[in-house]
């Protein structure tokens, strides 16, 4: 039985960790987008 808990444990830790770095990787490339389009409109 505790095995068992502990398995959901590590599913779900792993896809949080995983949603949270995609997150973050979306997050800079939306950042550097907006960045990029910002210096050509300044220029």
């Amino acid at each position: 039985m505790h095995a068992e808990k502990r398995v959901k444990v590590d599913s779900s830790d792993v896809r949080s960790s995983y949603l949270h770095g995609s997150i973050v990787t979306s997050g800079r490339l939306i950042g550097f987008r907006i960045g990029f389009s910002l210096k050509i409109i300044c220029h």
